[in-house]
């Protein structure tokens, strides 16, 4: 590698690790604002990502839905209370082991979700439209890696 690509290079992996520390620093302001800023839906954003790591599983217990979400399971077990009281959740005992309370989503909950979900795909197809869908795959390559590198810390 001439020095030139290797400059290239080195400032490339640079501007990378800004962007990801700005996306990170995005994330952190989202999750400040979330609780002052809920829709028409009454759901903040932890409550949405909840819900869809719910509707991949279609039933789990709190802590799973916690980890899929990437949410802290003390405030999963917090929200899915909100959630239930507000119809858009149910809890059952899980059949097969009664220890177990799994949650599932009601007809409301999907109703709201396939809502969230629209309006979510809408503003990601929008702000992404002129990116062409090679450069898509590899985003989602590099956000793989990324996140892989940060699991083995």
């Amino acid at each position: 590698m001439s020095v030139a690509a290797a400059d290239r290079r080195t400032e490339a992996l640079a501007a990378v690790r800004e962007e990801y520390s700005a996306l990170l620093a995005s994330e952190r302001r989202l999750r400040g604002r979330d609780q002052h800023h809920k829709p028409d839906d009454g759901l903040t954003i932890a409550h949405v990502r909840a819900l869809f790591a719910l509707d991949k599983s279609k039933a789990a217990t709190a802590g799973e839905v916690a980890e899929a979400a990437r949410l802290s399971p003390a405030s999963v077990t917090a929200m899915l209370d909100d959630l239930e009281r507000d119809g858009i959740v149910t809890r059952v005992r899980c059949d097969t082991d009664r220890r177990r309370v799994l949650v599932a989503l009601t007809e409301k909950g999907r109703t709201v979700l396939a809502k969230r979900r629209r309006l979510w795909l809408k503003r990601w197809e929008t702000a992404l439209a002129d990116v062409p869908d090679h450069d898509l795959e590899a985003a989602a390559d590099v956000l793989r890696r990324i996140t892989a590198i940060l699991d083995d810390l």
